[in-house]
């Protein structure tokens, strides 16, 4: 089956209830190293002096040992630039412009400067300076009931620029450095409220934090309507499936679309990144005979719901035990 095939089947799929699927398609790489912590204006400033250009340096010393501050230099400022970083900022005051409630989309107020400490250095985004977040209505009121009331926190992970260097204060004790956020999170003493960027389509909360587990069986993307209804039988099984493959990562979650008919099942499309998952769901739907006597493709959504919201989750799903 062809790439854009699978990405269609993944984009058609929708939860049972006729609500719109939430985007489950995963843009993972390769994973790298973890990203480096900064966590005080200290942290910021010390990234902003390997940053230094080289034609900024006077080092000390005869000619060999300027030499060999300049290489020093060089290669950390090259490490420096390729790393990736994390850091987690205070919000309470962090200005947002008008909720779009046409695109569900909740943004900071331009230009989007992130204060790094009080008064002091700051981060600035280069790209996607609003930081945006897809939101419902109620979720952008809890991320602003959270600032209101102080607790609201910006978890931000970003790359630098290719020829990244800091702004500073004539003192050279305070910096504004470009960023380039890669994900994002508007978080409530830990607790995500909604999530941005690369981080979009992460659940809010994994199923060791509360988030309650569901399974939707949606309308079938080929074949009689039927099929659903009959994929509907092995509900129990697919719940037990899915607990089983929470218990080995408690933040699976996305679609499964099953294809059934001419006696075989597959897997057409996969955006859990869960082999035994998929194993699994094949095995319980082993012997279900697709109706009409044809080949069939019926999507499956693997959900995990955040706390706060799974009171208000659609009744057309289950949640797995």
């Amino acid at each position: 089956m062809t790439l854009a095939l699978v990405a269609a089947l993944l984009t058609a799929a929708t939860p049972a209830g006729g609500k719109a699927a939430v985007p489950a398609v995963r843009h993972a790489g390769t994973p790298g190293p973890a990203p480096r912590a900064i966590r005080s204006a200290e942290d910021l400033a010390a990234l902003c002096r390997a940053l230094t250009p080289p034609e900024r340096l006077r080092p000390r010393g005869d000619a060999v040992e300027r030499g060999e501050a300049e290489a020093r230099h060089d290669a950390d400022r090259d490490a420096a630039i390729v790393a990736r970083y994390a850091i987690t900022l205070p919000a309470a005051r962090l200005p947002f412009a008008p909720y779009d409630a046409s695109e569900r989309r909740l943004s900071l107020a331009e230009p989007g400067v992130l204060p790094v400490a009080e008064g002091g250095s700051r981060l600035w985004p280069s790209e996607e300076r609003g930081l945006p977040v897809e939101a419902d209505a109620g979720a952008a009121r809890r991320v602003l009931e959270a600032q209101r009331a102080g607790r609201l926190a910006l978890e931000l992970t970003f790359d630098l620029p290719d020829d990244a260097t800091c702004g500073a204060d004539p003192r050279g004790k305070t910096f504004t450095l470009p960023v380039e956020p890669v994900e994002w999170a508007w978080t409530d003493g830990g607790a995500a409220l909604a999530r941005g960027g690369a981080g979009a389509d992460r659940p809010l909360a994994t199923a060791a934090q509360g988030a309650t587990p569901r399974v939707d069986v949606g309308e079938p993307i080929a074949g009689p309507s039927d099929a659903k209804r009959a994929v509907l039988t092995r509900a129990g099984d697919l719940q037990a499936c899915y607990a089983e493959a929470l218990r080995r990562d408690p933040a699976v979650d996305g679609v499964l679309v099953v294809e059934l008919g001419g006696g075989r099942i597959g897997v057409a499309a996969d955006s859990t990144g869960t082999p035994e998952l998929s194993t699994c769901v094949q095995r319980a739907l082993a012997t279900l005979a697709a109706p009409g006597g044809g080949r069939v493709a019926v999507p499956i959504r693997f959900e995990l719901v955040a706390p706060a919201t799974a009171a208000a989750a659609g009744t057309g799903s289950a949640p797995a035990r």
